[in-house]
């Protein structure tokens, strides 16, 4: 670990202070140091004659200068929240919005591609302001699209200091654009914040120049890209390039000296042709470059434990988002108005971590997160004795918001969806009532990650791991029995988990119950374990359905469609739960079965590889042109505003935008999907299942395909750009709304544009892709915690 970051850690007390990023590494400085083209100053400061106001507040002109105010919450619900689609109910909403309109009619900025102004918020007790840019374009293609996903960028500004900002437009369609506006979120009023908001807007300029990759699988010309924080000194080392350099050289930065030469080997694969680096050889310890023709590479580290630094910053991200609890710099007390009721009881459901930007909690991403972190906790516990304390600390927090929520007859508060920071007093209209349900599949992975809990927590708090132990156990026997009952659940899309398919039942299922005969040694788990294994390898394809691939798991045991998801994925279920059932059984006459499974999976990711060569992010999968019609599935994947009957047509484009491999299959690099974008959630529980696998099988291919997956996100992407904001280098902001940036935050990751089958990643902070959400960096933890 670098030295500086060990001084960092210390100064914040190993994280009960968040750390803060190196900003000259973010994408926002080094975007200002661009050549500026061409420019058009497209309001002169010298009145209110172009703009229009939408909202609640009052704008005035004062020395050059637009000042826009507005409460940051009010005693109602607005009529009408700013272009929002959400009806002022009060569920899921905020306080509205306060828009500036300025119009720009007549104006040709089609040649322009970057927005930059400036602005200061002077909001009195405020972490963490932020301004909606946005535009409205009036030509072929229309934006904002039809889901709002484009022609927005909400930007994090600091607060009562003047902030520079920049948007790059050169991928949204802006050849036409009749309105550039400014818009103010009511989110309410945080417990240290004021009632009022005040922002100082200026210098609104478009301009011309060299813009980002932020489109299709080649990097910048005449550039490297590669995993910014560095390599596991364990697997292989490559680099992806756009280059004519026939030669490169690896820099030892301590000894000054070239420590590695090697060729720049041109590949030719399904996306192209690109440039490979290849220094797998080099496995000493140190801090690197990579030296091509002009290109130096910023440094980067090889090191045996590469991926702690990350870790410690996923913590500090996980600490910024605890609900209910005061986090310096961040946040004071937060959502005590939240309550949870079932029959007669109450409970406040402020707890475990906001999962998402716009602080809403689901009780299952919780668990799931305690999970991981313990996890870690528990592979690196005799090497990083101090790391592994901070996870179970950290770990803690989630598992005691998980027991507490329980209602002990398989109900259990699972969620909420606020958007706004509530006042805390309870009886009042800003109240939120957060959704009480009993859905056999979160209960069995809830009794999963429970019991693994125990494990976990065993040496480190005795009776919260017991309490874990009779928690799983319950949730399992009411999961059961509910499952038998009714099989797979009805669904409502706010609970996410509820779009699980039957074979993920069934995978859940297994792996609590092989974790519990593994702590219990209760003989009654044996049976449940060959039920459920029995049932799960009905869903998988071994051959019988003569596709061009076998090894990935169907929805269920018809084979009627291939398990994809389009946002958060469990795809790791499948591998975790057929491989914990070997390790609860290892004498078991059916072990064979399962361990044939697991190495029949490990085969289909290992074939999914050359697909997205030489990056070694995981397709999203295999694709049958018969499910595009599957009105069923469809509903459970994708959200209630896609419409099945409108989006035919789009779904069968985009499995063509695939790889055919015959017999009407397609792989595809990204999942097919609409509203919802965002691969991160999807290749890292991916990545987990090769880890999973690799890990049992002690199989190195499998293990690389886990690496890889981390690789992807630290910036051996297209974009050269690590998708962890506070680590690595070329970090960019990502949509946090409430909350602010923080070091540590995952994006729900790289989107494709329209019905493209390539990676799309433009500067616009909006939901979802570049939303920040716990699942990503559980899955990041899960995959780690094999590799460390």
């Amino acid at each position: 670990m670098e030295k500086t970051l060990e001084k960092e850690l210390q100064e914040s007390l190993y994280i009960h202070i968040p750390l803060k990023p190196d900003m000259e590494k973010s994408l926002e400085t080094l975007d200002l140091k661009k050549e500026i083209l061409e420019e058009a100053v497209i309001w002169d400061g010298k009145g209110l004659t172009p703009w229009t106001f939408e909202g609640e507040g009052r704008a005035k002109v004062e020395n050059g200068r637009l000042i826009l105010k507005t409460g940051s919450r009010s005693n109602h619900w607005p009529g009408e929240e700013a272009r929002s689609v959400n009806a002022p109910t009060g569920i899921y909403a905020t306080f509205g919005s306060y828009e500036a309109k300025l119009n720009v009619k007549g104006l040709d900025l089609s040649k322009y591609n970057r927005l930059y102004f400036k602005i200061r918020p002077n909001c009195k007790g405020m972490h963490s302001p932020c301004v909606r840019a946005a535009f409205i374009n009036n030509g072929t293609v229309k934006i904002p699209d039809a889901y709002s996903r484009e022609g927005w960028n909400c930007i994090n500004l600091k607060n009562e200091e003047w902030n520079t900002c920049t948007w790059e437009i050169d991928s949204i369609a802006h050849d036409q654009v009749e309105e550039v506006s400014f818009i103010v979120h009511r989110y309410g009023r945080e417990v240290s914040g004021s009632e009022e908001l005040d922002y100082e807007l200026c210098d609104i300029r478009l301009q011309k120049v060299k813009p980002n990759v932020v489109n299709g699988w080649q990097c910048q010309e005449e550039t490297a890209v590669y995993s910014t924080t560095g390599y596991d000194i364990k697997g292989r080392k490559l680099s992806v390039a756009n280059t004519k350099e026939k030669n490169f050289a690896i820099v030892d930065l301590e000894k000054g000296e070239t420590v590695y030469s090697g060729q720049v080997e041109t590949v030719n694969v399904f996306h192209g042709s690109f440039q490979v680096l290849d220094f797998s050889s080099l496995k000493t310890e140190g801090t690197y470059k990579i030296v091509m023709g002009e290109f130096e590479s910023s440094p980067f580290q090889i090191a045996e434990h590469i991926f702690e630094t990350t870790v410690w910053k996923l913590i500090n991200f996980l600490f910024g988002e605890r609900c209910g609890c005061p986090v310096p710099g961040k946040h004071g007390t937060c959502h005590q108005d939240v309550i949870a009721r079932h029959r007669e009881v109450s409970v406040v459901y402020a707890g475990g971590w906001h999962d998402a930007a716009d602080v809403s909690q689901e009780s299952i991403q919780t668990c799931e997160t305690a999970h991981a972190l313990m996890s870690v906790a528990r592979a690196v516990r005799s090497d990083s004795p101090v790391l592994a304390a901070r996870l179970l600390e950290e770990a803690q927090w989630g598992a005691d918001f998980i027991l507490r929520t329980r209602f002990g007859d398989g109900y259990r508060a699972s969620g909420a969806g606020m958007r706004r920071w509530t006042d805390n007093f309870i009886g009042n209209f800003d109240d939120v009532e957060a959704r009480v349900s009993n859905n056999s599949f979160v209960n069995f992975t809830m009794a999963a990650c429970e019991a693994d809990l125990y494990d976990g927590f065993y040496q480190f708090d005795k009776a919260l791991a017991w309490k874990c132990l009779e928690a799983a156990k319950e949730d399992f026997a009411f999961a059961y029995e509910r499952f038998l009952r009714i099989g797979v659940e009805s669904y409502y899309m706010m609970e996410h988990a509820h779009g699980s398919a039957l074979s993920q039942y069934y995978a859940a299922a297994l792996w609590a119950a092989s974790l519990l005969y593994q702590y219990t040694k209760d003989s009654q788990y044996v049976l449940k374990i060959h039920e459920m294994a029995d049932n799960l390898l009905l869903c998988q394809e071994t051959g019988e359905g003569d596709l061009p691939m076998k090894g990935f798991f169907y929805r269920d045991e018809a084979h009627s469609q291939i398990m994809h998801s389009a946002h958060q994925c469990r795809e790791h279920l499948f591998a975790e739960s057929l491989a914990s059932a070997c390790k609860a059984l290892p004498e078991d006459s059916e072990r064979g079965k399962w361990e044939n499974a697991l190495k029949l999976y490990g085969r289909y990711l290992k074939g999914l590889m050359k697909y997205n060569a030489p990056y070694g992010m995981l397709p999203a999968g295999i694709y049958e042109m018969r499910e595009i019609y599957d009105k069923e599935a469809f509903r459970r994947v994708h959200e209630d505003r896609v419409v099945f009957e409108e989006e035919i047509e789009n779904y069968k484009e985009q499995l063509e935008n695939g790889i055919s491999i015959g017999k009407d299959c397609y792989v595809k690099a990204f999942p097919a999907w609409f509203s919802f974008r965002g691969n991160s959630g999807v290749l890292l529980s991916m990545g987990k299942s090769a880890t999973v696998i690799g890990k049992y099988f002690d199989d190195e291919e499998l293990m690389q395909i886990g690496r890889e997956q981390l690789y992807w996100t630290l910036g051996k992407n297209p974009f050269g750009q690590s998708l962890i904001y506070g680590e690595g280098e070329r970090y960019g902001q990502m949509y946090t709304a409430l909350l602010g940036e923080t070091v540590g935050e995952i994006t729900v990751g790289v989107e494709t544009k329209a019905n493209l089958d390539e990676p799309y990643w433009p500067p616009a902070n909006i939901a979802t892709y570049r939303e920040v959400w716990t699942t990503p960096p559980t899955r990041w933890l899960w995959i780690a915690t094999d590799l460390m």
